[in-house]
């Protein structure tokens, strides 16, 4: 059956309600397919809000009309979004009309005020209600915190410093590092004269995010200067001691997981950091020689995740005699910029990032390359999601100085098999391990085409059963990282070879 064009739905309500209907269920029954039916359109945004205010329009009537507070509440959100507070403003009343003692709706249209400095009695007013009913129905605490940064908020704006300061303490303790409501709280003890209060918390927020925001990096420099000089100069120096801090906590860590922190720099001057583990004996209590011919690995983490996932394999790789390597991509971990602070930045600009992130994973290998007895004919990776996409890519670099992987392993491999097959097609068939679970879709569809036999013969493959996705695949297969780990040694150990077979390059 085909569906009506998206311009076709205001139409189609109307001519819903002119129908006769039986009876209310009918209505009822109208009301939410007319409401599915623009939710499935996928229209964009300034479509969907003319459809969605045709729908009220259409069925105003709440007990006809399932999802009309949801309805106001999407308008009101779109509103806000597009810049109009006031229009956003009367969506949120409407939505409160009809079901005023719901303390989330109570709590976002407070909110809204308090945000954009409106009707601030008001907002005071919705947000006692909210807090009211929220401790009545003993909502739990993380929730009833943001309800009553809100209201500390409103008081805030207000001008109610010590009503605002005393609710924004309490909504801390009850939703504890959450960031914007340490932000208010650090705001307020800054309009209430507590400097020392104000910069400690700003600091905190400062040192969370790495020392990557600019913005609370200006805040701390102007709470220095308010200072004086000699405040400014300790601030100063708090912070360097925090950031000094960060890297030492993160040694300490590293270490305790049997590694050694390192430091690398990608051909952009992006710092990198990693967990490097020395080759061992088969035990894993022994390290072998240095002087030692082995091999090198580099573990490449998915989007979203760390270096911290890659360690029980990046040991199992170890155990096997071979030096392991597990970077923090650019955006990721400890490896974050102002530029790129957290992985949701990474992903905004994803074709660029993951271009830059190339530099990375060149960085990563020729650090490989230098360690005793690897050499870069000696390079493997392990990349798991995206991180085996950008293994693949790393295949054949543009430049040929740089070192290039004689194996891989792809865990649950990110994107369609089509990304992967020209650079594999410099690797010998043989040097290719391919790993997903049954219960992916895309990445086990990946896998399956890029199993299929070629010319030079059919990688490695392995499906692992149950539940899982990339490192994580390990949960359901303990045996899986021993596998890579023993795949790898296979390829990269023994005598000197050059990289890839005669027709892979």
């Amino acid at each position: 059956m085909r569906r009506a064009p998206a311009w076709a739905l205001p139409a189609l309500i109307l001519a819903v309600l002119a129908s006769p209907l039986a009876c209310e269920k009918e209505i009822h029954r109208a009301a939410r397919r007319a409401f599915q039916d623009i939710l499935a359109a996928n229209l964009p945004p300034e479509q969907q809000a003319a459809a969605l205010e045709e729908l009220v329009r259409a069925y105003p009537e709440p007990k006809t009309n399932p999802n009309l507070v949801r309805a106001f509440g999407m308008l009101a959100d779109y509103h806000a979004r597009a810049g109009h507070p006031d229009i956003a403003a009367s969506w949120y009343e409407r939505a409160v009309r009809v079901n005023p003692d719901d303390p989330d709706l109570l709590n976002s249209l407070g909110y809204h005020y308090a945000r954009n400095r409106m009707n601030l009695d008001r907002a005071v007013s919705v947000l006692r209600n909210a807090v009211r009913l929220a401790e009545a129905r003993r909502y739990p605490a993380r929730r009833q915190g943001f309800i009553k940064d809100s209201l500390g908020w409103a008081y805030r704006m207000r001008g109610d410093l010590p009503l605002a300061v005393a609710l924004l303490e309490e909504a801390s303790r009850l939703a504890p590092g959450v960031t914007v409501i340490q932000e208010h709280l650090a705001e307020a003890y800054h309009a209430i004269g507590e400097r020392d209060r104000a910069a400690a918390a700003f600091l905190d927020l400062y040192l969370k995010g790495r020392g990557t925001s600019r913005t609370l990096r200006e805040t701390l420099r102007a709470l220095g200067r308010e200072g004086g000089r000699v405040y400014a100069r300790d601030l100063d120096r708090r912070i360097d001691s925090g950031l000094r801090g960060l890297v030492e906590a993160d040694r300490i860590a590293t270490e305790a997981g049997g590694a050694a922190l390192v430091q690398l720099q990608g051909a952009d001057g992006q710092r990198l950091f990693g967990s490097l583990y020395r080759p061992r004996d088969s035990t894993g209590r022994g390290a072998v020689a240095a002087t030692a011919t082995t091999g090198g690995v580099l573990l490449l983490h998915p989007l979203g995740s760390s270096r911290a996932v890659c360690a029980a394999s990046a040991a199992a790789v170890a155990s096997e005699g071979l030096w392991a390597l597990a970077i923090d991509l650019r955006g990721h971990g400890a490896s974050v910029s102002e530029a790129l602070p957290d992985p949701h930045a990474f992903g905004i600009r994803l074709p660029d990032n993951l271009d830059a992130a190339g530099w990375d994973v060149r960085a990563g290998l020729a650090f490989l390359a230098r360690q005793p007895g690897v050499g870069a004919h000696r390079l493997g990776i392990v990349g798991a999601g995206l991180g085996a996409l950008l293994a693949a890519r790393a295949v054949s670099p543009d430049d040929d100085a740089v070192p290039r992987p004689a194996a891989l392993v792809l865990l649950s491999p990110w994107g369609p098999a089509d990304a992967y097959r020209e650079p594999l097609s410099h690797l010998p068939a043989e040097s290719l391990f391919l790993v997903a679970g049954s219960e992916e879709g895309s990445p086990l569809a990946t896998l399956r085409d890029l199993a299929s036999p070629v010319t030079s013969g059919a990688p490695r493959s392995m499906v692992v059963e149950g539940p899982g996705a990339q490192f994580d695949l390990a949960g359901t297969s303990p045996g899986l990282p021993a596998a890579v780990a023993s795949f790898l040694k296979s390829r990269l150990a023994g005598p000197a070879r050059e990289a890839g077979a005669s027709g892979h390059r």
